[in-house]
């Protein structure tokens, strides 16, 4: 059931500040001016649009719709909360932000997109995963684009095997080491 004028608009106007909120994973690192929550949604629906067709050229059935709402919504509740980058989530945190960041979704998002949000937070359906590794992909490709440019050092990143998360989708792996090609790096032991 489509949402009503008032759901529709206080729907937007929730999640209109991650247009100008930072990630904060590049402010920490000297990166200014950096991209904000809502471009690297923009970037991972971009991201999991070209994936969800490799996926497919792979043989593979996938709600292409369904996967762009999903990635549209992955970040909601940083609407709220900010880019909390991972490094400072400790196991105890993360279950603290987990719990905050449920709540804040059912604050943000009415049905039917709130279900969206813990479908994308789940990651268990082939869209889900198609989302998460997309989140992924643009994060390192937008590390790629930043050291290109010259506007700093990323190497950290490049270390870290969670941010080759591929979700044991091989479309997405293969892009993964392309990066890293493109990069002259390795993908780091234990990337998956």
């Amino acid at each position: 059931m489509p949402l009503a004028e008032d759901e529709l608009i206080d729907t937007v106007l929730g999640l209109d500040t991650l247009s100008e909120l930072p990630r904060t994973g590049w402010l920490l690192r000297g990166i200014r001016p950096c991209e904000s929550i809502a471009d690297h949604t923009c970037g991972v629906a971009l991201v999991a649009m070209l994936l969800t067709d490799r996926v497919r050229g792979a043989g593979h059935a996938v709600n292409g719709e369904r996967v762009l709402r999903l990635a549209l919504v992955h970040d909601a509740p940083e609407a709220r909360l900010g880019d909390v980058p991972m490094p400072a989530k400790t196991a105890e945190a993360a279950r603290a932000f987990d719990a905050l960041e449920e709540r804040l979704a059912s604050e943000l998002l009415p049905e039917p997109y709130l279900e969206l949000w813990r479908e994308a937070e789940r990651g268990e359906t082939l869209e889900a995963r198609i989302v998460r590794a997309s989140d992924k992909l643009q994060m390192m490709l937008k590390v790629l684009a930043y050291e290109r440019s010259g506007r700093g050092e990323l190497g950290e990143f490049w270390a870290n095997p969670k941010n080759f998360r591929h979700m044991e989708l091989p479309e997405a792996r293969a892009v993964f080491e392309r990066i890293c090609q493109r990069a002259g790096r390795e993908m780091p032991v234990g990337a998956g």
